[in-house]
Parts: structure tokens; sequence; C-alpha cells
């Protein structure tokens, strides 16, 4: 063992005693993800009103590829993949994980390479497959979008550098800084939005450029953590280190199975852009709203929750792993269900106070809150499976979801042209619910013959506790419409209406939870006190 290896076992085990229960991590991650996500909220609030929808489409076209890259790597298939195999080899010794780093780091990063420069060499034929002929036909528009893809897919080699610093930090109990990086990306993001269009050579030039600076200091940014705690990657590759060929080989049917979930963003592009001017630059600014609620919620507990149970899973303690999955399965349903509602009740007024001046107008408004009320519906579906992946990705079975997703994409690719021809982009967001809750079902059916039983009277008794809660909520938000007509119908009073009444529906969905005595509301509170009287906000009792 070499000299640095007590030490660096010394800090990373403090951390990992200091790291605490799940919910405090998805807490601090959700704090993370939430400052990240509004600003990503206050870019697209720039986008749609400074722009026209032929600059915003081809942007939204053109990032939607190396977005992708992201949420397999960020969000999927490399975490879940990598963090089990590595706290494996950590527990053996400090040389052991070093090794695996640098190992994956230096051939991943070389295929990461290889998919650069063939995104950036054939960007025009990649774009003409995946846009529509209507898209394509718009005269400007699909040049623009090529010329947009070919800045923007270096972006794939700077996230997937990202989401590998993540992952590391992950497994070690380390959740802040890796959730607060994409806060920097969407600083970038906003200060390229307002850069003066005349700056650069032609219209959006500075948006895509601002993808490239944006992705670099995301990466950055973790490079001192990486250090402190010993584990920086460095190009060394080890041809013979079975750890590393563990991890490409649980990789390969995950990244099938988040593949197809992505292959499903891509196919809804392709359908969006068949739906004329604007259609895809609507889904976008929907797909953002819900990523709100989602990240802060089914992201943030999942990414937590994996280490949790591959740790529990590596040391046979089943009963207990099923324990903690079935106390924040409902975690994620007690804190999905007001995002919904919320979302379903608010739909309209929350599009028109965020996009609703400059080029964004009214009629455009009431499109994108039709489809927010159909993703309210798919936001309880996709963070339940979201989470509920992690017991499957925990035992590294990742065949089973990327299963699920082939049946749940399949059955979205059938069904979408029908239901767009009677709704519209409406239509197209039914599809996708239809098919995340066949992906969920799978899950459900597989979970009981591969893991075991799963307590789901836990899930329903409390859900009939929460039931009066929800009413109790959806009833205030109704109260919104008469705030507006009694304060006007100017900004402020907009704003006082919908943030007024949104407080208000927390406080009475707070009450009704703690007069009803609802199990997860009193720890979600314990735990947010008890992280504020660390911080020195509260003092203790």
């Amino acid at each position: 063992m070499t000299s640095i290896e007590p030490q660096v076992k010394r800090r990373v085990t403090q951390t990992e005693g200091a790291s605490g229960p799940v919910a405090v991590q998805a807490l601090i991650m959700a704090f993370g993800t939430m400052t990240s996500r509004l600003l990503g909220l206050a870019r697209e609030i720039l986008f749609a009103s400074l722009f026209p929808r032929l600059i915003t489409d081809s942007w939204y076209a053109a990032f939607r590829i190396p977005n992708v890259f992201r949420r397999l790597f960020g969000e999927g298939s490399l975490s879940v993949s990598f963090i089990p195999v590595f706290v494996d080899a950590h527990r053996d010794s400090h040389a052991r994980a070093q090794n695996l780093v640098n190992s994956f780091y230096t051939l991943f990063l070389l295929l990461l390479a290889t998919f650069t420069a063939l995104g950036i060499f054939y960007a025009e034929p990649l774009f003409r497959l995946l846009l529509d002929r209507e898209f394509i036909e718009v005269p400007g528009k699909f040049e623009l979008a090529v010329r947009m893809g070919r800045i923007m897919f270096a972006y794939i080699f700077l996230v997937c550098t990202y989401a590998y610093e993540m992952a590391i930090l992950n497994a070690l109990g380390r959740f802040g800084w890796a959730a607060m990086a994409p806060t920097f990306f969407n600083l970038v993001m906003v200060a390229a939005t307002l850069l003066p269009p005349h700056i650069l050579a032609w219209d959006g030039q500075a948006l895509a450029w601002g993808v490239i600076a944006g992705g670099v200091v995301q990466a950055a940014v973790l490079l001192p953590s990486l250090i402190r705690l010993g584990y920086l990657p460095r190009f060394r590759f080890d041809w013979n280190n079975s750890d590393m060929w563990m991890v490409f080989r649980t990789m390969g049917p995950g990244l099938v199975g988040m593949s197809i979930l992505q292959v499903t963003t891509l196919v809804n592009m392709v359908f969006a852009t068949s739906l004329g001017e604007g259609s895809l630059s609507y889904l976008n600014l929907a797909d953002r709203l819900m990523e709100l609620p989602l990240s802060l919620v089914s992201v943030s507990i999942g990414s937590a929750l994996l280490p949790t149970l591959a740790r529990l899973h590596a040391e046979k303690k089943e009963a207990q792993a099923t324990t903690t999955m079935d106390q924040y399965f409902r975690l994620n349903l007690f804190m999905s269900f007001p995002a919904a509602v919320g979302l379903f009740a608010l739909a309209h007024p929350i599009v028109e106070l965020l996009f609703e001046r400059g080029r964004f107008h009214p009629h455009e408004t009431l499109i994108v809150a039709d489809v927010i009320r159909v993703y309210a519906v798919n936001l309880i579906f996709i963070s339940v499976t979201r989470v509920f992946v992690q017991s499957f990705y925990s035992i590294k079975n990742t065949w089973i979801p990327a299963l699920a997703s082939i049946l749940g994409l399949v059955l979205h690719i059938s069904m979408a042209r029908l239901l767009m021809s009677w709704w519209g982009l409406r239509g197209l967001n039914i599809s996708s619910l239809a098919s995340v809750m066949l992906n969920f079902s799978c899950l459900v059916v597989a979970y009981r013959f591969l893991i075991g039983q799963f307590p789901w009277h836990h899930s329903f008794r409390s859900l009939i506790r929460w039931i009066p809660s929800l009413i109790g909520l959806f009833a205030t938000l109704q109260i919104y419409e008469v705030a507006r007509r009694f304060l006007g119908d100017h900004f402020l009073a907009k704003c006082v209406s919908l943030f007024g009444i949104i407080g208000l529906g927390i406080g009475v969905y707070g009450l009704l939870c703690h007069f009803l005595r609802v199990s997860e509301f009193e720890y979600v509170f314990r735990t947010f006190r008890r992280k504020l009287e660390q911080k020195g906000i509260l003092a203790k009792d």
C-alpha cells in the first residue's frame, strides 16, 4: 500500500461517514439542481423573448444530440455502471480504485473524441436524418441548425467528462459540487444569450459558442474536489484491468436502455418538426418546466439512492435494501404528486408569466400550457420509473430497464402519428405518457421475479393518507383567478398572484400533511430542519 493510500482512505471514510442518509444527500443535490434548473429556466425565458422561432428551433435541434449524451452519461448509464464497481474497488484498496479511474477515463475519452469528430464532420447528413422535411424546407433554417451543430458537438466530450467526474464524487459520498456544476454552465449560457447579436458573424452564433464555454467551466469546477480526494483521473491505461471491463460490460445494456429513452427524445424531435414553425421550441419550453420538479425529486433522490443500494447489496443486506427502496419510493411519490397537481392547475398562468413577452405571443402560451398539463401526469410516472430502476442498476442488472424501454419506445412510435393527427403536439405527449406507463409496468413485474416482493401496501396506504392534502392543494390553487381579477393584469400583479397562490398552496398542503400525520412529510421536515441547524441557520432545540 502506498504512503498516500491511508490518507486518502481516511479522508474518503470521513466523507462517507458524514454523508448521512439518502434524504440528506438528495436535499444537497436538490439544492444544486434547483439552482441550475432555475438558471436554465432564465435562459429559456430569454430565448423565447429575444429570438425568433427560426433561431430557437434551430438551436434546440442542434443542441438535442449533445444533450442526449448528457442524459445518457450525466443522468444515466455511466453513473449506474461505474458506481457499484468503483465502490467494490474502493472497499478493497485505493490503488485498485485509482487504476480503475485511470484506465476507464483513458479509453472512455478516446471513444468520446471519436464520436465528437464524427458528429462535426457528418453533421449535415445526420440532421437530414433527424429533422422532418417541413423543417428542412424553411429557408435558412436547416443551414443554421447544421452550423450551430458543428460547434456544439464538442460539448459531447466536455459534458461526458463532467459526468465521469460526477460519478466518482457521488460514489465517494460527495454530491454538492457535482450537483452545482451545471449552474455554472447555465450562467455562461445566460451571459451568451445577452451578448449583442452583431458582435459575431451570424445570428445565434453566441448561443452555440456559449454551450462550449459553459461545458469547459462545468467540467473544470469539479477538478479541485477530485484532487483533494486523491482520485483525479490520469491518462494511463491497463488492458488487463478487470474492473474497467466490468464497467463497460454493465454499461452496454445500460446504454441500450438509456439510449432507448434518448431515442424517444430524438423521435419526438422528428415528430415535432413536422408540426410547423415553433413546435420544437414549444416542446422544449414545456420540457424545461417539467424538468425543474423532476430533477428536484427523482434525479436527486435516484442519484443519491444508487450508491446506498449498491453498498447494501454488496454487503448482502437484502432486507435493508428493500426497506430503503420502499422508503424513498414513497418519498418520491410524496414529492411528485403535489408538483404534478401544481403544474396541471397553474399551467397557463406559469407559461404566461414566464414567457409571454417580446417575441412570445398569447396563442403560443395556450399551446405550451396544453402540453404541460399532459406532462403533469407524465411527471409522476417518469419520476417513479427513474427511482425504481435504481434497484436493478444496484444489482448490476441493466438489461431489464433496457428491455422495458424498448417496449415503451415501440408503443410510442406506433401511437404517436395517430394521436398527433387528432391533438397535434399534445397528442405527441399523450403517446409519450402511454410509453412511460408501459415502461414502469414492466419494471414492476420484473422486480417481483428478480429482486423480491415489494411492499406495495405501504405505498397505497400512504397515497390514501395524502389524498385530502392533494385535494386541499388543488382547491387552493383555484383561487389564482380570483386574485388575478382583484389585483389586475399588469406584470407585478401576475407575480404577486402566482407566487402568492403557490406559497399559500404549499402552506395548505404542509399543514394538512402535518395534521394528518403524513410520515413522509414529517421525515422531510425533520431532515430539512436538521440541515439548517447544522449550517447554523436555525438554533437547535
